[in-house]
């Protein structure tokens, strides 16, 4: 059989079996909230998909595998694992990954053409392991056509992305890292860069950007603050500074007082290079 499109679904249902205790310590409802949402989204779509779909979950619930394989057909729904030991190289790791879907292709007698195949992520989360295992199995699978990152199948880490207004996807040219840009509920902006044909955890391009440390700041995913350096204050420059980031990074820039199309220019500027040896 032809595949014509995959689905990378990657550690689907992260909440939904974790101790309600645990939840309510870490305050973790309202991804549980969005991932139960998240998880109907799943379903649905499956049931739309033609012969064409392969499915790879990457680890995640086995009854969730079963409902997505009696919807699809068992050699169109394939189950992602592989060993893992403390401190195993993560190519390797990938590498055995990717090794477990040939496998599944051998077996069910498969066809994928790199070049043309169509394919999307989905899972959890938005900035960490979905585009981070995606990224790794589309560079392994030799992939030509970058993944299409879908954001409404996604659970995110970011509380800040809670309620988002609005969000967009911004390519950078020569590449294939794109942007992913946010408007948060209180019209700040939120901007990511992810790699879309590369493992983007192993991947040391660097990103150049000019920062108004007056205006941005760069963060973790649980807002810690990793840039500027000290809290800026009234008296201090507003000119811009270089900053340097990667997608091995999965820092967010932030805005402070910049509108949102201000901020999809400073975004769209950013240039990739290639990663020094």
């Amino acid at each position: 059989m032809q595949v014509k499109h995959l689905i990378f679904l990657i550690h689907p249902s992260c909440y939904e079996d974790a101790d309600p205790e645990l939840i309510r310590r870490n305050n973790w409802s309202l991804f549980l909230d969005r991932e139960l949402e998240v998880k109907q989204r799943w379903l649905e779509a499956v049931r739309g998909q033609n012969a064409g779909t392969l499915l790879m979950q990457l680890y995640g619930p086995l009854e969730l595998f079963a409902t997505i394989q009696e919807s699809l057909g068992e050699p169109n729904a394939c189950f992602v694992k592989a060993e893992y030991s403390e401190g195993l190289d993560l190519a390797e790791y990938h590498r055995r990954l990717v090794a477990c879907i040939y496998g599944h292709v051998e077996k069910y007698d498969l066809t994928i053409d790199p070049a043309t195949v169509s394919s999307e992520l989905w899972g959890e989360s938005f900035e960490g392991c979905a585009p981070g295992y995606g990224g790794a199995f589309a560079q392994a699978l030799g992939l030509k056509r970058p993944p299409q990152m879908k954001f409404e199948m996604t659970v995110y880490d970011s509380r800040f992305l809670y309620g988002a207004r609005r969000w967009e996807s911004i390519p950078l040219a020569g590449s294939d890292i794109e942007a992913w840009l946010f408007e948060c509920h209180d019209g700040s902006g939120a901007a990511i860069y992810q790699a879309r044909l590369s493992a983007q955890w192993l991947d040391q391009r660097p990103i150049r950007l000019q920062l108004d440390p007056s205006r941005t700041l760069v963060c973790n995913k649980r807002g810690h603050t990793a840039w500027p350096p000290q809290p800026w204050e009234k008296d201090d420059s507003q000119e811009l500074q270089p900053y340097t980031i990667t997608t091995a990074d999965s820092h967010w820039l932030r805005t402070v007082g910049m509108n949102l199309d201000e901020f999809r220019e400073v975004i769209s500027a950013a240039t990739v290079e290639e990663a020094r040896e």
